[in-house]
């Protein structure tokens, strides 16, 4: 980069980074991970040909050479390598079924990002049989959010120098800093929250989060206009159909053998940026309480309408927003506050619901036949991440096995799409 101001904004952490400092801890890292699935044909990738891509591509921006020191119980300091050690950055696996990989993949969620290296890391993953090879990638949210991490995508994609310029704005634009809120804005705002905390606080009995640090996978990929088309069928948009097929799906296989909860508290990220150009985390989480005990998707749907035409019209996501210049208190102490916050919010599940950017689908001259993102459990013992890209949408699951019943991520992943299936027009 020529421009020495904007590297430096680039690396100087923010308020909304720092919060995925406080809540990493032992047993929770706060990493997110793509995974992308390339096309069978022709010859396979090595994983010396994927390092040396990576090689080629490391100075393209700051970011990349972006690491982290303590940042737990001591105040973090960004370390900004000069030659990162490639070796450690990229690995190579093999695989021998389907369940066995996604074993693997959980295994990388379960594992922290190395500090003080830079926070992100590639596994190329080879079948040891018939079967794709599979790229993740794992970076750390405090480096960025899910919108802004498309720039790591300049790390392996196929283009050219023009054509990788559209990676620009999410590696090298200003890490976003929360702009001040109008008084009766974040009035309001607060005034929503606490609405929908109450909400959400009776008829509840979601297991919650534990210390274990295991972590369980699934994937699922489907077509967008079959998922359109579901949503047209009653008169919803895509984002309230997919929360009121995730609360059909719940409410249908309850993962307690006792009463299934009435209401399942869910945190639905939003992002900040109306612009999408940021580098850093820009997102915000809004509460949205789903019928955890309703297997009509009408109804639902309803719900889940009611639930996100109060986020459009009082943001109350707004009242955890950390604006940029306030006063600071001591890092342990700024940890503890998150903490507790987080505990407060209580939340059961996550359900993120995201656009996709980019209009490069090549690595190494592979197809990318599929591409799905996995978040990680900041409080919650279930997520499930929906990316909208081209004529795919893919969903990635993650539970915590140790609160939930083993095998539940795919148990749901299996009555999701019998879900979807039967909501299509096509059905």
């Amino acid at each position: 980069m020529s421009d020495s101001a904007a590297s430096t904004s680039v690396i100087e952490l923010t308020g909304p980074d720092h919060t995925y400092l406080h809540l990493d801890g032992k047993g929770r890292p706060m990493h997110w991970a793509m995974v992308l699935e390339l096309d069978t044909e022709g010859d396979r990738l090595t994983a010396a040909q994927v390092r040396a891509r990576v090689a080629e591509r490391i100075g393209l921006f700051d970011l990349f050479r972006v690491g982290i020191a303590e940042g737990r119980w001591r105040a973090p300091r960004v370390v900004l390598a000069e030659n990162p050690d490639l070796d450690q950055h990229v690995a190579g696996a093999d695989y021998a079924t389907p369940e066995d990989l996604r074993r693997r993949l959980a295994k990388l969620l379960e594992t922290p990002l190395a500090r003080p290296n830079p926070l992100w890391h590639l596994t190329l993953f080879t079948p040891s049989g018939d079967g794709p090879q599979v790229v993740a990638l794992r970076v750390h949210h405090a480096l960025s959010d899910g919108i802004a991490g498309a720039a790591f995508a300049a790390l392996l994609a196929d283009g050219t120098p023009d054509e990788l310029k559209e990676f620009e704005r999410f590696a090298t634009s200003p890490r976003f800093r929360t702009p001040p809120i109008d008084p009766e804005v974040l009035k309001e705002s607060k005034a929503a929250f606490a609405e929908q905390h109450a909400g959400g606080r009776t008829g509840r009995g979601w297991p919650k989060l534990t210390k274990s640090g295991r972590r369980e996978v699934a994937l699922l990929s489907v077509s967008t206009r079959d998922l359109r088309r579901a949503a047209r069928k009653h008169n919803a948009s895509v984002h309230e159909f997919v929360l009121a097929a995730i609360g059909t799906t719940l409410s249908t296989i309850p993962p307690s053998t006792g009463k299934p909860a009435e209401v399942i508290r869910v945190t639905l990220p939003v992002t900040n940026d109306p612009e999408f150009r940021h580098t850093g985390n820009a997102v915000l989480v809004s509460p949205l309480n789903l019928l955890g005990s309703e297997t009509d998707i009408g109804r639902q749907i309803e719900r889940a309408r009611s639930e996100l035409a109060t986020i459009e019209k009082r943001r109350p996501e707004l009242a955890s927003a950390i604006p940029d210049g306030g006063p600071q208190a001591p890092w342990p102490v700024q940890r503890l506050i998150a903490n507790a916050a987080m505990a407060h919010m209580s939340p059961d599940v996550h359900i993120g619901i995201n656009p996709g950017f980019s209009r490069i689908r090549e690595v190494l001259g592979k197809r990318i036949t599929e591409l799905t993102a996995l978040s990680p459990l900041a409080g919650y013992s279930f997520s499930v991440t929906s990316l909208i890209l081209g004529k795919n949408t893919s969903f990635g699951v993650v539970i915590d096995p140790a609160a939930l019943p083993p095998g539940y991520a795919e148990k749901f992943v299996e009555h999701f799409e019998r879900v979807l299936r039967e909501e299509s027009p096509a059905a």
